[in-house]
């Protein structure tokens, strides 16, 4: 159906000039409202404009730090022009550290500057994991706090703010094993920032960036000067290991830029869309230029084949957004509310073109919608890539397969912009392409030899392909995405089932007491049928949003009518069935480990009636994310992370709660969806957060109004 699409744009599409495009992006430091953000753009603008692109315009949205858009602040602009922290005692080991002309990630981001004649302090260690009381009695007044602490936040809240610490020298290596290690990464610096809020708090810190490597010896020399004091009984100014710093940076009330460029259709009802965010520090290559990058090339592409006939115009416009991530799409969207209703499809991508030869794993992976917002646009995108893969046939030409790594049809993670987009009030069907896990994200590492032109060019293929299709689909595209969507479906309720009975099966065999498995047995069979009913509810609405590429007239058609109810009917009986098998798998599975299942006694609901009845009501558009937190004072926030961290296992459940508000539902009915979609729930957790969300005016918890009301 897409063959012939997927064919031209795979001939147009180049690779070199993504390439050369993404390095052109990567020579900016492009951090959240900035001057180096603004030129990257200024950048896309200029090349898009000389592509021929028929619409491309440069928004601006203030920044001014306390100015929001949905709920979501906009950082004050942040200039700086030059950084260097020096080692200076013991000057027989005098160096310089660390310069942002250098490595722009050597510097903590969103730093303030030092008068003009720099800061010189002590160097001492912060072990990582202090308390914050324990911080505020140690002596760091004018002292610089070397540290891997994960939590910046509380370095900049306590140390450097409360204990009145010179700066932070940061040497933190973010580890995910066996990839990266602090033993296995020792020269990288990691993208480190200040984050922002809406309390003035720009500009009350500063620190540095060191490398594993470069952190370690200057831990030594701390460590060996010690002993040396010890030993030689000197004082302990003369054995004070110091360090020079100066930072030319001031924030300003300035500007946040997105990039919009368009390639209409023959009307303009219905458009599809595709982003990349354009924000991170140089290089950042692989995280984010290149998928704007793709993105801009992929615009290219579909133009010239448009403006040469080589593909007839589609019925619907395409729009592409280059912008910081989470924070200007909330500012484009909040902005333009009326054309969100115009998107039937949307794809996002972060972090494409990487060699998968270097670096890590760096698979393909094709992420799906959330549950909450079903749509037909995994099914295209994943039937695209499954197609495209076809790239080297066998010995006799049977079948075909792929030189590269994917991963298809993934399950919904988040942690990008798909994340905003996809949400069901703003409800446009966004899956992801991103490679992961990559080695050199989030450092100064993330360089343009590490793209390939060859993965470049495929991703390009799929995205321009999916784009294209969808905003061509009619009704013959309709016919077969109904019959390609439920076959799908009916693979991932097989699927689902399977890997429920795999899970059980080692829950089943662990080596927990009898009394204890009898106990999750019968939860197992209670929770099984609502897990394979969810999934039927949700793949029968995935089927149903096909109808969105219909017009009035063609959703009446018998045609149209019939194979749905046919392929509705294929998705129950599939469902049907495999709760039927598993059911019978899972009590042969008890009877031969001679288990009886028994109801929990004892077991009170954890919340009373009336807080389970409550009706959780956002205040805003959009999800809550980690930037609507910013707006939450310091103490306060502190108690929710710690809430957090004392039940990890359960984090996840917090985004899932929030994907099924809609104003309409109970605390109970959230609840059980979250509990449908993931296996798992706390109602006494999920409560507590939404309470915390509540205090804070992110949502309202409303009491249900009584029938006949």
């Amino acid at each position: 159906m897409f063959n012939q699409v997927l064919e031209r744009i795979s001939e147009e599409f180049s690779g070199a000039n993504a390439k050369g495009l993404i390095s052109g992006i990567a020579h900016f430091h492009r951090i959240q409202s900035s001057p180096g953000f603004r030129a990257a753009a200024k950048f896309c603008y200029n090349k898009l404009v000389d592509f021929g692109i028929p619409k491309v315009e440069l928004l601006t949205f203030p920044a001014k730090g306390k100015n929001t858009y949905w709920g979501v602040p906009v950082p004050k602009e942040w200039v700086i022009k030059r950084a260097s922290l020096d080692l200076i005692e013991p000057k027989e080991k005098a160096k310089n550290l660390c310069r942002f002309l250098d490595d722009p990630c050597s510097i903590i981001q969103r730093s303030k500057g030092t008068p003009k004649e720099g800061i010189t302090g002590e160097v001492v260690i912060l072990e990582r994991g202090l308390k914050e009381e324990e911080i505020e009695k140690l002596d760091l007044k004018g002292k610089f706090i070397l540290t891997d602490d994960p939590d910046l936040r509380k370095l900049r809240e306590i140390a450097v703010k409360k204990a009145q610490a010179a700066g932070i020298i940061y040497d933190l290596v973010s580890e995910f094993k066996p990839l990266r290690t602090r033993a296995n990464f020792p020269t990288a610096r990691r993208y480190t920032s200040f984050w922002y809020d809406v309390h003035d708090s720009e500009g009350d810190a500063l620190g540095f960036v060191l490398s594993a490597e470069l952190g370690d010896e200057l831990r030594a020399l701390i460590k060996q000067q010690e002993e040396r004091r010890r030993k030689d009984k000197k004082d302990k100014e003369e054995c004070a290991v110091k360090v020079h710093a100066e930072i030319d940076a001031y924030f300003i009330d300035g500007a946040m830029e997105v990039v919009e460029f368009f390639i209409p259709g023959t009307t303009d009802e219905e458009e599809v869309l595709a982003v990349a965010h354009l924000c991170h520090p140089k290089p950042g290559a692989i995280d984010n230029a290149s998928g704007c990058g793709t993105l801009m090339e992929v615009a290219r592409t579909l133009q010239t084949l448009i403006s040469t006939k080589k593909l007839p115009r589609p019925k619907r416009g395409m729009r592409f957004l280059l912008m910081a991530e989470f924070t200007g799409t909330v500012c484009y969207l909040a902005t333009h509310e009326k054309i969100i209703e115009k998107f039937v499809a949307g794809i996002n991508a972060d972090m494409v073109g990487a060699d998968q030869s270097i670096g890590g794993g760096r698979t393909l992976v094709m992420e799906r919608t959330h549950d909450s917002c079903p749509s037909f646009v995994n099914d295209v995108l994943s039937a695209i890539l499954h197609e495209r893969s076809k790239e080297v046939k066998n010995f006799t030409g049977t079948g075909a397969f792929a030189t590269f790594k994917y991963a298809n049809d993934q399950p919904f993670s988040g942690g990008s912009d798909h994340f905003i987009l996809g949400f069901p009030d703003i409800g446009i069907g966004t899956p992801m392409l991103i490679q992961w896990p990559d080695r050199f994200y989030h450092t100064g590492e993330d360089t343009i030899e590490k793209v390939s032109e060859e993965m470049l060019a495929i991703v390009g293929s799929l995205i321009g392909t999916y784009c294209y299709f969808i905003a061509n689909a009619g009704y013959p595209e309709v016919l077969w995405l109904i019959q390609e969507v439920g076959s799908k479906a009916r693979e991932r309720i097989i699927q689902f089932a399977r890997e429920y009975a795999n899970s059980i099966v080692k829950k089943m065999t662990t080596e927990e007491k009898q009394e204890e498995k009898e106990k999750q047995a019968y939860m197992l069979i209670k929770n099984v049928e609502k897990r394979i009913t969810f999934r039927k509810e949700r793949e029968i609405l995935t089927l149903r949003s096909t109808k969105k590429l219909l017009s009035k007239e063609q959703m009446e058609k018998e045609e149209i009518k019939k194979l749905l109810h046919n392929e509705e009917k294929l998705i129950i009986e599939t469902a049907n069935k495999e709760l039927a098998r598993l059911k019978k798998e899972l009590i042969g599975l008890f009877e031969s480990l001679k288990l009886t299942p028994k109801e929990p006694n004892g077991e009170k609901e954890s919340l009373s009636k009336e807080d389970r009845e409550l009706i959780p009501v956002k205040q805003f558009r959009g999800p809550i994310t980690g930037l609507h937190r910013l707006t939450i004072p310091y103490e306060e926030l502190h108690n929710y992370e710690k809430l957090i961290e004392e039940h990890k296992e359960l984090t996840n459940t917090i985004d899932a709660a929030i994907f099924w508000i809609n104003g309409k539902r109970t605390f109970s009915e959230i609840c059980a969806l979250v509990e449908a979609e993931l296996g798992k729930v706390d109602e006494k957790f999920l409560f507590k957060i939404l309470s915390f969300y509540e205090k804070h005016r992110l949502i309202k918890l409303k009491k249900k109004e009584k029938k006949g009301n």
